[in-house]
């Protein structure tokens, strides 16, 4: 819901079941405005370093990556569908892709 805080967790897995080695990997979470939108900043976006958009934590033993979007975050986005996406070192040529998808967001009302 726009408005409020949302969150996400991802396990991260390798070829055989086992937790991903994700030491000294960085992660970043955008949501654009289109697939194809490469705009910097994005509408949204979150990294270690929390900021008034949200934060990432990354657990290195279970290879479980958190995303938490603020309220602030949220509202910026309104109703609508937009694509998101879950990087693994962003701007390295190492930098994959690793969870994409639709970012569903609408207004309510107040109770």
């Amino acid at each position: 819901m726009a408005g409020a805080q949302w969150s996400a967790t991802f396990t991260l897995r390798d070829d055989d079941g086992q937790p991903m080695n994700i030491t000294g990997k960085t992660f970043e979470f955008a949501i654009r405005p289109s697939a194809t939108d490469a705009a910097v900043p994005a509408l949204v976006a979150v990294a270690a370093t929390a900021t008034s958009q949200g934060y990432i934590t990354a657990d290195t033993t279970t290879a479980v990556v958190q995303v938490v979007l603020t309220a602030t975050a949220t509202a910026s986005l309104g109703t609508g569908c937009r694509p998101f996406a879950l990087w693994m070192d962003p701007g390295l040529p190492t930098q994959i892709c690793l969870v994409e998808g639709a970012f569903y967001s609408r207004l309510a009302s107040s109770p």
